[in-house]
């Protein structure tokens, strides 16, 4: 029996996992191997570099096996302990690392040893990090916009890309070494003469030593479990360690033969991702369509049964816990919770157009059942030919779990069609990234998460002629004083203007950046796991991969749709208060007119009430965002397209924003993602379906997300998970994208705030990623506290 099968020990790693994920451990061995390599490779080939400080750090790394695991792999010395990446940022971690124990959310504990040490390393990279070179090409305007929080790009500015879904499938099938014979072969054609084959040169040659370096890494876990087994006392583990062995000294460096083989060599894939670049949202993807045909053949040869399938899943849903990033005090604010975004994606379409569930799909959701961390998240694809029971038994989950998320496989098949691709392909490959965003697997290279655009921060430079009044500076263009606006689409031109402006001065500043990880930060890992780098000979940054697309989340969707409406309702349709006397309340913050505040909070129409006039104005806005993205094109020649999530940008950027006419406060957090404004919507879950179904959810390429909490009484015996399935159904039919959900009362969630030690397994839905409550700051908790609560259907 694997240690994990005993029901006391499995809840025993899940308490460590649980209590070291509270304040996991920053730590600075990566940063030590990473410079010194950088120093003996000075003035190599960026790419060359970047190869060759991989290499180094997976044969120096640190790397255990605890008793539990049954694969082999980690990301730093120990478990659920973060890197650093001094070569994407390090002045911020100078300055910060005191308060990192201590910041509101996403606590790291950093040693005096560790402080010391990144205190003595840290130095040598100033004026040679991505952030610095990035920041140095971005023009006066992205600049100052950043900082006025109109937009924020803090991920692309300090790491590498990340989100995106590789092609584990190739690997699966080839091997490292099939990988590394076509780039052996390519070598052999090309002509050196030009300097087309000099660049292709350089870029096969990184991969020989990435492929290399990959091989010699597993080698070293099977050169530690096999030191481990000759010492093991139980004969059960010693078994184990020996086929860990077995098994490390293989893949991924050969074709996976078994399902013992396919899960480890899909994790050292995707490990290795994390180790090299620091990105998030390396997506786990459809994984159980990936490794269905090794679990078939293991299954029929008698090398493997259900329950062994089963246990390698939950050692590997407990490996995805270890992977943690650091962000700057700031970043913390609008990505709260360790967010690294791993989904694994069951459902869907297979290539023959049937259900693509299968038994390994049920595998998936037992081995969520017995692990409930943050890590990985689950996306469920609907579509009208899902199994049933299957569908019954994702939906059972949300009680407990707060997963999955669910999607609606055709609307996304659409995004596909509207993003140009084939038929073909949008109908048998759809699938998301991170969050919810757009990708194909294997195929895509995405800056899918390239900014957060605060919406909000729009609004209200229209409502000051292009003046911020946080900060009293010009930042965007005349487009009218209140008294100037005879009417409402006068009012929502100069919006639409204002958008367009600060849209473009983003789109510069995303420019910038990916000008920067062309020259400073490529990723010659990362290119062997997206088609056609490979066939080029060209690294994903200098334009190998077959298709790339950029996105841009738009923020504060809700409030600046309810905003539009009150000022339609109270300026120019019933003219109860003048434009001016609304906008110097607004800069007064309410302060003498509570009044006013209660009345605007009270009659405002609000996006989420089912009204043809609402719902028209919510889907002018909702379209004018996703053209205004669609009108660029990246570096690349791809596609920018837009979403409507946050994070929790939305508490981030809210702090930017001063009071708006929708009666929310100054400086207070806005809507968040698609959703309706917090607190503020009083429907039933059918009406909020109803009203999101009507948006163009098809335009926005890069997703929509809706959160939802939910009264645990709705979900109360088998009779409430059929009414929410029933319901999701419907709103999939209707034509909905996504839809998650809490199932926790409102009361619980205050208890949890003022008495954190009573819940240290308090685990909460913030948006498209599941956290512990506990790890989030007090601004966040309240703005989940502040959602509204469905009581009924």
């Amino acid at each position: 029996m694997s240690y994990l099968d005993n029901p006391i020990r499995l809840q025993e790693v899940r308490s460590f996992y649980l209590e070291r994920l509270l304040k996991p451990k920053l730590t600075s061995e990566r940063a030590d191997i990473v410079t010194s390599s950088y120093a003996r490779t000075e003035g190599s080939h960026p790419i060359t570099r970047r190869a060759q400080a991989l290499k180094d750090i997976l044969s120096r790394m640190s790397i255990y096996i605890k008793p539990w695991e049954l694969l082999a792999g980690n990301l730093g010395p120990e478990p659920v302990s973060a890197p650093v990446f001094p070569e994407g940022g390090a002045d911020f971690i100078l300055e910060e690392m005191d308060s990192y124990g201590t910041r509101p959310g996403d606590k790291f504990e950093v040693s005096e040893e560790t402080k010391k040490e990144l205190r003595r390393i840290l130095p040598l990279w100033k004026g040679k990090t991505l952030k610095e070179y990035g920041l140095s090409l971005m023009p006066e305007g992205p600049v100052r916009m950043r900082e006025a929080g109109v937009f924020s790009a803090e991920n692309m500015l300090t790491c590498g890309t990340g989100h995106f879904l590789p092609d584990y499938t190739k690997v699966l099938e080839q091997g490292f070494r099939g990988i590394s014979e076509q780039a052996k072969a390519a070598l052999m054609t090309l002509d050196l003469s030009r300097e087309e084959g000099y660049e292709k040169r350089i870029f096969y040659e990184a991969v020989l030593t990435i492929c290399t370096a990959v091989r010699d890494f597993s080698l070293r876990y099977a050169e530690l479990a096999d030191s481990m087994a000759a010492g093991e006392k139980e004969e059960e583990r010693r078994r184990e360690l020996k086929r860990i062995a077995e098994v490390c000294r293989r893949v991924p460096w050969e074709p996976a033969a078994g399902f013992a083989e396919a899960v480890q060599s899909l994790w050292f894939t995707h490990l290795v991702c994390y180790i090299d670049s620091n990105g998030y949202g390396v997506t786990l993807g459809r994984s159980a369509s990936c490794l269905y045909p090794w679990y078939q053949s293991s299954i029929a040869s008698g090398e493997i049964d259900r329950e062994g399938a089963l246990s390698l899943l939950v050692s590997l849903f407990f490996k995805t816990n270890d992977i943690l990033k650091l962000y700057n005090n700031n970043a913390a604010q609008n990505y709260g919770g360790f967010p690294v975004g791993q989904p694994v994606q069951l459902g869907g379409i297979d290539a023959a157009g049937e259900d693509d569930t299968n038994e390994l799909s049920f595998l998936f959701l037992e081995a969520e059942k017995k692990v409930k961390l943050y890590q990985p998240d689950i996306g469920f694809l609907w579509t009208e030919k899902i199994d049933p029971g299957f569908f019954r038994a994702a939906t059972e989950l949300v009680a407990t779990n707060s997963k999955p998320k669910f999607f609606n496989y055709h609307v996304g098949s659409a995004m596909y069609r509207q993003a140009g691709l084939s038929e073909e392909t949008a109908q048998k490959d759809w699938a998301f990234i991170g969050c919810v965003e757009y990708g194909v697997p294997g195929k895509t290279w995405t800056w899918a998460d390239a900014a957060m655009f605060n919406l909000a921060k729009c609004l209200e430079l229209a409502l000051n002629d292009g003046i911020d009044p946080v900060s009293g500076s010009r930042l965007g263009p005349q487009t009218g004083s209140p008294e100037d606006f005879k009417d409402f689409s006068q009012f929502l031109s100069a919006l639409q203007r204002q958008i367009a402006y600060m849209f473009d001065l983003t789109v510069q500043g995303i420019t910038a950046l990916q000008v920067a990880h062309k020259h400073c930060w490529p990723e010659p890992y990362e290119s062997l796991l997206v088609d056609g780098c490979m066939q080029s000979g060209r690294e994903v940054n200098q334009g190998g991969a077959t298709s790339y697309h950029t996105g841009v989340q738009f923020v504060g969707f809700a409030t600046v749709v309810d905003s539009l409406l009150a000022i339609k309702h109270f300026v120019f349709e019933n003219r109860s208060i003048s434009f001016r006397d609304l906008v110097d309340n607004l800069g007064e913050n309410f302060r003498n007119n509570e009044v006013l505040r209660v009345r605007l909070l009270r009659e405002t129409p609000r996006f989420g009430m089912d009204r043809d006039d609402i719902n028209s104005l919510a889907g002018e806005v909702f379209t004018y965002c996703c053209d205004t993205a669609g009108r660029y094109r990246d570096i690349w020649g791809g596609l920018y397209t837009a979403s409507l999530y946050s994070l929790t940008a939305h508490v981030g950027f809210g702090a930017r924003v001063g009071a708006t006419p929708d009666g929310r406060m100054a400086f207070s957090p806005l809507s968040d993602a698609s959703s309706p404004s917090q607190g503020l919507q009083n429907g039933s879950v059918t009406e909020i379906f109803t009203t999101q179904a009507k948006l163009p959810h098809h335009k926005a390429i890069n997703g929509t997300l809706l959160n939802m909490k939910l009264n645990k009484k709705l979900l109360s015996g088998p009779e409430g998970t059929a009414r929410l399935q029933n319901l999701i159904s419907t709103y999939f039919k209707m034509g909905g994208f996504h839809v998650q959900f809490n199932v926790v009362d409102v009361e619980v969630l205050k208890d949890a705030q003022a008495n954190p030690d009573k819940y240290p397994d308090f685990l909460i839905r913030v948006a498209a990623y599941v956290t512990n409550w506990n790890q989030l700051s007090r601004d966040v908790q309240n703005e989940i506290i502040s959602r509204a609560e469905m009581e009924s259907f």
